[in-house]
């Protein structure tokens, strides 16, 4: 029954990890422009400099942990062996993610869109089931 809910939740973290990168195919973000709000993509807010180094440094952070949580969660579905070795790698990596899904929040706050809380919110729901399933 443990190993049956262990094995959901990591599908579960897939698809909210899958969820999570999609988020930045949609419009997250705004870009401002004098008195005008352009909503963009999380893509072109990886290099648009309106949100100074610091605010890119962020996005592109959840969107490179989010990827190596993707991936590792995959391969750990083909050798399952290495879960001991990998399990302080993905802790930390939501960590970090966590960490800077607040600065996020707190720093570029005015310039998320609805779709942009969601994907800092799916943030806090890997973290959760990270916790409640290990």
């Amino acid at each position: 029954m443990i190993q049956n809910s262990k094995m959901k939740s990591r599908y579960l973290q897939i698809f909210v990890q899958f969820l999570i990168i999609s988020t930045f195919f949609f419009k997250s973000f705004n870009y401002h422009f004098g008195d005008a709000v352009i909503p963009i993509t999380g893509f072109e807010a990886l290099i648009k400099n309106e949100y100074f180094i610091v605010g890119n440094i962020f996005i592109w952070t959840i969107l490179l942990g989010s990827i190596y949580q993707l991936v590792v969660q995959v391969f750990l579905f083909i050798k399952p062996k290495l879960m001991e070795k990998l399990d302080p790698s993905i802790t930390g990596v939501i960590i970090v993610e966590l960490f800077f899904g607040l600065f996020i929040v707190t720093f570029l706050g005015r310039y998320l869109e609805l779709l942009g809380i969601i994907m800092i919110g799916l943030i806090v729901f890997t973290a959760y089931l990270r916790h409640t399933y290990k």
